[in-house]
């Protein structure tokens, strides 16, 4: 057993001797294997032979010992300031049907001072009412005072709790938060499942959980918190600790300036820094408080980002939010700014508030994408007077039905700005949103600048007074607030409109699509990314805004020579208004395909045999272990996922990339989130030589018939290739109809030579293709292209494609004012259930079949609500929809569930397995010693060593902020774009896109850095080398090391470093040799008939690993062998792990 003792490192003095003894006597673990680090504490774990020695051990640790009281020169006694942890065996089989209550004499909300003190704002002590309950299988518990109760889950608990064990808090436990608990209103009734929200827990108020970050709970017996303990050590993983804790009333009242700072930014990043709660207001003190007024009025004048005070204060904020145990007193004047860093190009830094009930959460800076209104600054004021306002939860959750329910008034009030948001000294109204940020629950505001207001802006955004309904309306004006990059002014005479051209029934083959001249999509390149038009490769596509137009604008080379740029049709024109700037949203390319759940179901029901897609799967398997052994594959991997080093030149430098420790961390990140996109959601790569996801546009030449498709690829070099006569599989995501995959056949059309890199459909035929495709058109719609053999060749079954009649639109008689539009948004806020209902859709599948009249009609309700922001018609979903029971694969919590035979169900359990093998492994190898490899060590290095710390601690500092405004775990999510964060956070302002731009952006900020010593060539590589040693050192932020990877190259080719041949193989046929497997292995490649010719020179263990990978191949084929290939992928994978 091992036992780990946690303490502030300032009373490491206290515990010198404890300490030294444990050094002496026992041996020292690392902590990490043992449990969950906690920030701002230090922990060491030590081995013992049983028990009794822990407790001998422990009790060093009980002893009282005696200060002296600066000052005032008295003595007292006090307890030494340690948590104890025992590694204890607990029931880790806990039956799912397992449920316990039991009574609580007392609990109380507030924060933990330090490791001897927790302090409660709000105490409830009920012996009679107050109760606790678990649920082992939705994993949470619930604490109940009469009707009122609230729930924790590990989204809400911090991941360890303490167990008081001073004799005044008997029975005593404290639970670190993370976020706020959402509360209810509930029946007595245990089996009532009718529960309402509510914002209180009784005398507990919003303002106490909204502010707290830690609970206490006092049971009745040693039982009930024994109980109580092994639900969350074995169901919701926490850790536990022992310490004697003082629990006191906190004051009444936490210091605050009674006036607002002297600018917005300082007002900004206060509200920011007060949002930390109790744990930072009721520990400021006066003298704090003057110096950061001292510094907003320093910085009076500064904007963003040279705001000193900002940077101070953010940086304060960084450090305290994730460390409970921050003073911010005694740590403020040691805290570094922030770094202030150079603005993106064409990105514009708006700030950002998550709003709840109790309360507005500023958010830190981040660069998003310019857009119309963003750019008026003369007219509408700089990004400071923009805000976008993120609706939370209480716990920073997406809001949910019920909790739209009870907020109607208080979500209606802030759309029609009777409620204003206030942030600092600044007034925020209502301005608009679009679809998507509807579905984020995001919205713009604005604060007024020279007289203009949100109402004036809207006005500005052009006539819309001809759209009737409502949401259409909405999504009409929010086409302006689209993110964009401006590019050609143009006159309205090089602007032409032209027709559309339709089926017999006024379908519209040409939806959305207009052209443009050669000239002017060059020109247009040139402003917009100027490195798109190098090596002779301009994309053909754009997806742009113009006046009121929207859609795309597709290469037109019969504009050459006629002096019209552009030409657009009317189902393009949205809305009248004056803005001849054309402004690119996007522009073609071909990105990776995926099949994913959705499309598995669909092409399951056209006739493709499951062990298809196991094939599919257990290809894309090998290639994710193959990644971490062999460095080709390794070099492949990066290639695709990281693009700003030169991986081929590393490698063949001598570079072993899945040993090099910060090649190997990308590689293992990246191999953790495509397995977990695996067994999520069935995230299968197709290989980019049978599949691609393009951009829809129509053949303007007539040249392609019905049931045909143009499809020319290019790579980076500009070398095309035509898809000839080859039949294709085609849809769009998401699909759920039957028949929303079509096969079509992809020809070679010479008129269309001069588009690439997207899917040209016929703009002739019964029907519209894209129409066939979940009702699609090509106004921006990016299309799943598939040519792999096996998936074409065994989806036999084609079915009729779905009528697509939308509902007509609700028309508001009268004027549209923004009380309108307040009802029709909370309308949508309350009643959004697209992912439910996609859910529901998946499940019905799994039970019927996509084909069965219920999955038809809830693909056909999913159609209908998808619609609604645009039709204002709300579907409603029948009873006889609802299902008892979930496939396993969906791993639903909340419903019953029963074991998939399908596809999905057979993938889900195998790569579960190999899954839960990375993710474990990786927690227990995760603080593996860095160690600097001596061969990127060269003469004179240490001559810059100096310089090169401060160029190290200038760059972490850096990354460090991108990292926290991210919520990032480490350098490596940053770089591979693999974001732990929360999905909505994901989603929200392209948070994946601009991490990566502010990463890029540093790059070659400390590129430049580099350069400006004006060193000569040698010189360089000995500067180079030094940099890869202060990081390697400091074994943190390793990407320091390879900003110079075209110099680590070069030093490293010099030492001309034998690379291992066939190093993969080895390793593979060490791991079967490992499990005693090599004679079942031999016996396999017999009867596989694996030929061994080309590695007759090898030692038998790399032929052994030859046969392995030769083998999965061959087993993949069959149905009957695919669980012995499924066998020998994990025990692949567990010998890439341990490489």
């Amino acid at each position: 057993m091992f036992g780990t003792f946690t303490y502030q490192e300032r009373h490491a003095l206290l515990l010198r001797s404890q300490l030294e003894t444990l050094e002496e006597n026992f041996k020292e673990l690392p902590t990490r294997k043992c449990l969950n680090i906690i920030r701002g504490l230090t922990s060491r774990s030590f081995k013992f032979q049983n028990e009794d020695e822990m407790n001998t051990i422990s009790g060093l640790f009980n002893r009282r010992f005696f200060v002296l009281y600066r000052i005032i020169y008295t003595f007292f006694y006090t307890d030494l300031p340690v948590w104890i942890q025992k590694r204890l065996e607990v029931n880790n089989e806990i039956e799912p049907s397992a449920y316990k209550s039991s009574d609580l004499m007392e609990i109380s909300f507030g924060y933990l001072l330090s490791t001897q003190a927790y302090r409660w704002r709000t105490k409830v002590a009920d012996k009679h009412l107050l109760k606790w309950e678990t649920d082992v299988r939705q994993k949470h518990l619930t604490i109940k005072h009469g009707t009122s109760e609230f729930s924790l889950n590990q989204d809400c608990l911090d991941k360890y709790f303490i167990i008081l064990s001073n004799q005044s808090e008997k029975y005593k436990i404290i639970l670190p938060l993370k976020t706020s608990p959402r509360c209810y209103d509930s029946p007595q009734h245990r089996h009532s499942s009718y529960r309402q929200r509510k914002l209180d827990f009784g005398s507990i108020d919003g303002a106490c959980l909204a502010n707290s970050s830690a609970l206490s709970l006092k049971f009745r017996s040693q039982k009930s918190l024994e109980e109580f303990k092994e639900f969350l050590v074995t169901v919701l993983k926490l850790d536990h600790h022992q310490g004697k804790i003082n629990c006191n009333r906190m004051s009444a009242q936490a210091l605050l300036f009674d006036q607002n700072l002297s600018n917005f930014w300082s007002n900004y990043a206060f509200q920011m820094l007060m949002t930390l709660g109790y744990r930072i207001k009721h520990r400021l003190t006066a003298d704090t408080l003057e110096k950061i007024k001292y510094l907003s009025n320093l910085s009076y004048g500064e904007q963003y980002p040279n705001h000193r005070c900002y940077l101070k204060l953010t940086a304060v904020y960084y450090r305290a939010r994730f460390n409970c145990f921050f003073d911010i007193n005694e740590d403020f004047d040691n805290i570094q700014p922030l770094p202030s860093s150079e603005m993106l190009d064409k990105w514009v830094y708006v700030p950002r508030i998550f709003l709840t009930p109790y309360g507005i959460y500023p958010l830190p800076v981040k660069p998003m994408r310019g857009n119309r209104i963003l750019r008026e600054e003369e007219l509408f004021g700089p990004g400071r007077n923009f805000c976008r306002v993120i609706i939370r939860d209480v716990d920073l959750g997406q809001p949910q039905a019920d909790f739209m329910k009870i907020n109607q008034q208080w979500v209606q009030d802030m759309i029609m700005a009777n409620k204003n948001i206030q942030v600092g000294d600044q007034t925020f109204e209502f301005l608009l949103c679009s679809n998507s940020q509807l579905r984020d629950r995001s919205f713009w505001f604005h604060s007024e600048y020279e007289g203009r207001r949100a109402t004036n802006i809207r006005e500005w955004m052009g006539d819309f007074s001809r759209e009737k309904c409502i949401g259409t309306r909405i999504a009409r004006m929010a086409l302006s607030l689209t993110g964009t990059t401006p590019t050609l002014k143009l006159l309205p005479n090089q602007i032409e409109k032209i027709d559309d051209k339709l089926d017999a029934q006024s379908r519209i083959f040409t939806d959305g699509a207009g052209k443009i001249s050669p000239m002017a999509l060059k020109e247009a390149f040139m402003i917009y990314n100027s490195e798109l038009l190098e090596d002779n490769y301009m994309p053909c596509v754009i997806q742009a805004r113009l006046n009121g137009i929207k859609g795309v604008f597709v290469i037109a080379p019969d504009l050459s020579d006629r002096g019209i740029l552009i030409q657009y049709r009317p189902s393009q024109y949205k809305f009248s208004v004056d803005h001849n700037i054309l402004e690119i949203v996007k522009h073609s390319s071909s990105g990776m395909a995926f099949l994913n759940r959705q499309v598995i179901v669909l092409l399951e029901n056209m006739g493709v045999s499951k062990h298809i897609f196991v094939k599919l799967q257990n290809k894309a398997r090998m290639k994710i272990s193959m990644s971490l052994l062999a460095n080709k594959q390794a070099q492949h991997t990066l290639e695709q996922h990281v693009r700003c080093y030169d991986w081929k030149r590393i490698r063949q430098a001598g570079t072993q990339l899945t040993r090099e420790p910060f090649a190997r961390s990308l590689l293992l990140l990246l191999a953790q989130e495509r397995l977990t996109k695996l067994r999520e959601k069935s995230h299968v790569q197709i290989p980019l030589t049978d599949g691609r996801m393009l951009l829809g546009v129509v053949d303007e030449t007539m040249s392609l018939q019905y049931g045909q498709v143009f499809i020319q690829l290019r790579d980076l070099n500009g070398q095309s290739e035509i898809l000839k006569d080859r039949n294709i599989l085609i849809t769009k995501n998401p699909a759920h109809f039957p028949g929303d995959i079509r096969k079509l056949v992809a020809i070679d059309c010479p008129p269309l030579h001069h588009l690439y890199d997207c899917v040209v459909f016929p703009a002739q035929g019964v029907r519209p293709h894209p129409n066939e495709i979940s009702g699609s058109d090509i106004d921006g719609d990016e299309y799943w292209v598939c040519w792999n053999e096996d998936l074409v060749n065994h989806a036999t079954l084609q079915y009729e494609p779905a009528t697509f009649d939308s509902a007509e639109k609700v028309k508001h008689n009268g004027e549209i004012t923004i009380r309108e539009i307040a009802d029709f948004l909370f309308k949508y806020l309350s009643s959004d259930s697209l992912g439910a209902l996609s859910n529901r859709h998946l499940a019905c599948c799994a039970i019927n079949g996509p084909g069965d009249d219920k999955s038809c009609r809830l693909a056909k309700i999913i159609s209908e609500a998808v619609d609604f922001p645009k039709t204002g018609v709300l579907p409603e979903c029948p009873k006889d929809l609802n299902f008892k029971s979930y496939p396993d694969f969906m791993e639903n919590k909340f419903k019953d569930s029963f074991i998939s035979d399908s596809s999905i169900g057979i993938m889900f359990r195998q790569v579960k397995e190999v899954c839960g093998i990375h993710e474990k492994w990786q927690d227990e190898n995760d603080d593996e010693k860095i160690d600097v490899n001596r061969a990127f060590l060269v003469k004179s290095f240490k001559k810059y060593i100096t310089q090169s710390e401060e160029d190290y601690k200038y760059y972490s500092s850096r990354i460090n902020a991108i990292l926290s405004s991210y919520d990032l775990k480490n350098e490596y999510e940053l770089i591979t774009g693999c974001h732990s964060c929360v999905q909505e956070e994901r989603q929200n302002n392209d948070s994946i896109e601009t991490a990566a731009l502010e990463f890029r952006q540093l790059m070659k900020e400390m590129r430049t850095r580099f350069d400006d010593d004006q060193l000569n060539y040698r010189e360089k590589l000995s500067k180079t080398s030094a940099w890869y040693y202060v990081a390697y050192k400091a074994g943190t932020i390793l990407s320091f090391g390879w900003i110079m990877d075209r110099f680590m190259s070069v030093i490293l080719a010099a030492k001309k470093i034998v690379q291992e041949e066939h190093q993969a193989l080895m390793r593979i046929g060490e791991a079967i040799c490992a499990v005693g497997l090599e004679n079942d292995i031999k016996k396999l490649a017999d009867l596989c008939q694996v030929e061994n010719a080309e590695h007759e020179n090898q030692s038998e263990t790399a032929k052994l690993g030859f046969q392995v990978l030769e083998i999965i191949e061959k087993l993949s084929q069959s149905v009957d062998r695919q669980p012995t290939a499924h066998l020998l992928l994990t025990i692949l994978h567990e010998a890439a792990l341990k490489i």
